[in-house]
C-alpha cells in the first residue's frame, strides 16, 4: 500500500465520518452488553447520560473461580478483576473502580429498567485477544435481527468448535445447550472458553494494512477477505456514510488485453454516497483481496472519512473506518 509519510502522521488525528449508533436494548436488571464502539467521551457519567443504569462492570483479569454461571452482581467489587462504575447516588458510589468506557469491549450494566442505549462512538479496530483454556468475556459484531447460531460461529476454529459458552438470560448464566440452534444476538457478550491459543475473530476474517483502517492517499490500499469457516460464504460490502463528505471510492479491476500492458488495474469509479457491493462467494479457506483508490479530485476537504461495513450471508458482520486524504488542500 503506497501511502504517504504525512497521510500516516495525519491519520492519528479525529477524521469525520468514522462514526456511528450502535442500538442496545437494557432489560431491567443485568445485562451482558459488547460495545462496538467507541464513544466520543468516555466517562461513565458521559456515556450514560440519562438512562436509568446505576451499575456497570467489565472484566480486566480472568476470574479466578466459574462464579460467574450463577450470578453476574457477585463480588464485582472485591479483588475479582473487574472495573465497577456506580451511580453518583449510590451509597456504594465512593467504591467505583472503573472511569471510562471504551468501545470493543464487554460489560455487564445494571439498569433500574428497560430502556434503548443509542451509542454513539467511532469505529476502531481492535481484535479479541483470547486468553488460552480459560473462559473469555467476548462478544462480536452480528446482524440484528439475524445473527449466526454459536455453532456457525465457531465452527471454522478447533479452539472453540464444541466449547461451553453461557449467555445471561433474566439475570443469570446460563449455559448453552443447544449451540446449533441458539442465535448469537447483536450487541450481545458471552462467556466462551478457548481451548489452547487462538486469534479466531469469526468467520470471515477481514484485514488491512493499517491498524487505522483502510488509507487511501495517492497509491491504492486493500481489504482482504478470508473465509475461516468449513462452508462457503458469500460477503456483501456497503459504504456508508456518516457526517461530513464521504470518501469518493474507485475499486480497482484487472483488465487483460493490451500489448503493452498485460494486466493492469483499472479503477472502476463507486456511487458518491453510499453503495452495496456483493463480493465472489468465498470457497472454504479462499481469500480475496479488494483494492481501492481514492479519488482525490472529488474531494473537498483535504481529509474525509467514511465506514465499510462488510456482511456475510452467515450473519457477521464487520465494520471498517475509511480514510481518504488530499495533499493539494490545506487544512
Amino acid at each position: 500500500m503506497a501511502l504517504l509519510v504525512t497521510q500516516i502522521t495525519a491519520v492519528g488525528e479525529e477524521v469525520a465520518g468514522h462514526q456511528r449508533t450502535q442500538e442496545i436494548a437494557l432489560q431491567r436488571g443485568w445485562n451482558a452488553v459488547f460495545l462496538e464502539v467507541e464513544p466520543l467521551e468516555t466517562a461513565p457519567g458521559k456515556v450514560f447520560g440519562s438512562l436509568p443504569v446505576d451499575k456497570v462492570a467489565t472484566l480486566f483479569q480472568q476470574p479466578t473461580s466459574n462464579q460467574f454461571v450463577t450470578d453476574p452482581g457477585v463480588d464485582l467489587f472485591d479483588g475479582q478483576g473487574w472495573g465497577v462504575w456506580y451511580a453518583p447516588g449510590l451509597p456504594e458510589a465512593f467504591l467505583k473502580s472503573l472511569d471510562a468506557i471504551n468501545g470493543n469491549r464487554a460489560y455487564l450494566v445494571h439498569a433500574t429498567r428497560d430502556c434503548q442505549w443509542r451509542a454513539l462512538g467511532r469505529v476502531e479496530l481492535a481484535p479479541v485477544k483470547w486468553q488460552a483454556d480459560a473462559f473469555n468475556l467476548v462478544g462480536f459484531p452480528v446482524r440484528a435481527p439475524g445473527g449466526p447460531t454459536f455453532a456457525q460461529f465457531f465452527a471454522g476454529s478447533p479452539a472453540h468448535a464444541n466449547q461451553a459458552i453461557y449467555r445471561l438470560v433474566n439475570g443469570r448464566w446460563k449455559k448453552v445447550v443447544q449451540a446449533s440452534s441458539e442465535t448469537m444476538k447483536s450487541g450481545e457478550a458471552f462467556w466462551a472458553y478457548c481451548k489452547g491459543p487462538s486469534d479466531y475473530q469469526g468467520p470471515l476474517r477481514v484485514e488491512t494494512a493499517s491498524r487505522e483502517g483502510l488509507l487511501l492517499g495517492r497509491g491504492a490500499g486493500e481489504i482482504i477477505l478470508r473465509n475461516e469457516c468449513p462452508h462457503p460464504l458469500a460477503p456483501t460490502m456497503d459504504h456508508v456514510p456518516a457526517d461530513g463528505p464521504a470518501v469518493p471510492l474507485s475499486i480497482l479491476v484487472r483488465a487483460y488485453g493490451d500489448p503493452a500492458a498485460p494486466i493492469q488495474p483499472v479503477a472502476t469509479p463507486m456511487p458518491a454516497g453510499a453503495w452495496q457491493q456483493p463480493m465472489p462467494p468465498l470457497e472454504v479457506k479462499a481469500s480475496i483481496a479488494v483494492p481501492f483508490e481514492c479519488r482525490a479530485s472529488a474531494m473537498s476537504q483535504p481529509r474525509q472519512g467514511s465506514l465499510l461495513k462488510i456482511t456475510t450471508d452467515l450473519g457477521t458482520e464487520s465494520w471498517i473506518p475509511v480514510s481518504g486524504f488530499r495533499d493539494d488542500l490545506g487544512e
